[in-house]
């Protein structure tokens, strides 16, 4: 195994061009009508001064708002990269010529970045203008497969470009991921048949526990790992991601039986994340258990006047596994005890969006006339309790997840694209033909 090393800079890189984002936009029909506002003031978050490190070229992981006052904490992890990539890719689209520079200015960032063969690390310490990992050295299957297929996204959008800095784009993603293959074919175990979670350069060793549930955030990591290595000489086989169990519960509504997929903390996002990236409507055989556990969300948020549950900000400003009971494999299989449901996440509303488009724009603005004060100048705050409490942090990753739900339709066809030109996207049907309950 190879250790800590400085990938070199680019040398490609295209200094002259310098890029100043002070606004941001999304074409027109991105905007749900009568939640236009709502949504712009998520995606200012990302604005450099603001949610972003104008030398870095990067997103904060945190935010803490006071009013108008910002108090940005200089780290981050490249799943938020990625989102952040993908949003500038929208706003590109859009007309923003500096969206593009800015992609290219962030991509110098990530190439120039100290990585483990190749994968990233989490998280990174923002010091002057550079990404520095710090000193546990974590190197995380899911944050780099999140990056990868945003990544993926954003080759997607301009592989069929002619603009000299769109084609040097496509370049350096090919160069990033390139240089991943290693660290892809290390975190598989063949007598697991499973993907290890990652790697930890303090201990020197592969993480003890493996990505074995498809209902979670990491589902993409063992798709990832089996497309980039396919043509190796050690290929991580598609039996890594058709290995990983998945559950779904029982819950009575309305004299209905829901059959929910569950999440092991019951947290949504845990479910949904990787539908900014794949088109799992399509994918998933039935993707009924996705509607049943987005209709228990809804019914709980309904009943607790908070938004949907999930991983985030609790409203003291620490962070918790939120989750609803009922939608927790933890809770429902083995009876243990998670971080219960009377704290909601704005985001995790938001990403319903993929799923019931007109509902979460209901819940969304039923949450902000009941909890007005939940919008700042530079997005939601990411918690509110049953009681009205709130926190005073935005995060970057939820951020990035709640503009990104709004582009979601977008970004799958962009990852389609970029997968079909790389002859992939036949492997990704396959391995989702498995994602069928094991009871």
């Amino acid at each position: 195994m190879s250790h800590y090393t400085q990938d070199p800079a680019p040398l490609n890189s295209l200094c002259s061009n310098v890029a100043k984002i002070n606004e941001l936009a999304l074409h027109p029909l991105c905007y749900p009508p009568g939640f236009e506002q709502e949504l712009q003031s998520n995606l200012d978050f990302f604005l450099d001064g603001v949610g972003v490190d104008e030398q870095a070229k990067v997103p904060y992981d945190t935010l803490f708002v006071t009013g108008s006052d910002i108090d940005p904490q200089y780290y981050v992890n490249t799943t938020e990269i990625g989102l952040y990539l993908n949003i500038l890719t929208a706003a590109h689209q859009n007309g923003n010529s500096d969206a593009l520079v800015r992609i290219n200015e962030t991509l110098d960032v990530l190439l120039g970045a100290p990585t483990w063969n190749g994968l990233f690390y989490w998280p990174y310490d923002i010091v002057d203008g550079k990404l520095q990992p710090q000193d546990e050295g974590i190197v995380p299957a899911v944050d780099n497969a999140n990056l990868a297929f945003a990544l993926a996204a954003v080759s997607g959008a301009y592989l069929d470009a002619c603009e000299e800095l769109a084609i040097n784009i496509v370049t350096k993603i090919d160069d990033i991921l390139q240089r991943q293959i290693p660290g892809w074919q290390a975190f598989y175990d063949p007598d697991e048949g499973l993907l290890h979670a990652g790697w930890s350069t303090k201990e020197g060793t592969l993480l003890g526990y493996y990505i074995d549930r498809k209902a979670n955030e990491s589902r993409l990591a063992p798709i990832w790992a089996h497309l980039m290595t396919k043509a190796t000489s050690s290929p991580v086989p598609k039996s890594g991601f058709n290995n990983m169990a998945l559950y779904t519960g029982t819950y009575a509504l309305n004299e209905q039986t829901l059959y929910p997929m569950l999440t092991w903390d019951g947290a949504y996002f845990q479910g949904m994340l990787p539908a900014i990236w794949l088109n799992e409507r399509e994918l998933i055989p039935d993707y009924s258990i996705v509607e049943d556990m987005t209709r228990v969300q809804r019914v709980h948020s309904e009943h607790y006047q908070i938004p949907f549950v999930s991983s985030a900000a609790t409203t003291g400003d620490s962070y918790e596994a939120f989750g609803v009971p009922e939608l927790s494999e933890a809770s429902v299989r083995f009876k243990l005890p998670i971080a219960g449901g009377n704290t909601g996440t704005p985001h995790a509303t938001a990403l319903s969006f993929m799923v019931e488009p007109e509902s979460a724009i209901a819940c969304l603005k039923s949450i902000k006339r009941q909890h007005p004060n939940i919008e700042s100048p530079y997005g939601w705050f990411d918690a509110v309790d049953t009681d009205g409490n709130m926190s005073t942090k935005l995060i970057s990753l939820d951020q990035g997840m709640f503009v990104c739900a709004f582009l979601a339709s977008s970004i799958n066809n962009q990852v389609e694209t970029y997968l079909k030109e790389k002859g992939y996207y036949q492997d990704v049907i396959e391995m989702y033909k498995s994602f069928t309950p094991n009871n």
